[in-house]
């Protein structure tokens, strides 16, 4: 197997791109959490709401 040797500025141009994709990774795992607590706050507040509905038509 062929091995191939990238210049300095390669090298520091990937490492940039890793770490630029690591803050990215981490900023989609913030925005996914953040979302699923919004969905569960959602959930339960709509699942209170019928409820509360249900209550008052009985």
């Amino acid at each position: 197997m062929t091995r191939l040797s990238l210049s300095e500025e390669q090298k520091a141009k990937l490492l940039e791109a890793l770490e630029i994709a690591k803050l990215a990774e981490d900023k989609a795992r913030e925005m996914s959490e953040l979302a699923t607590a919004i969905a569960q706050k959602s959930q339960k507040h709509l699942y209170e709401m019928a409820r509360l509905a249900s209550h008052k038509s009985n």
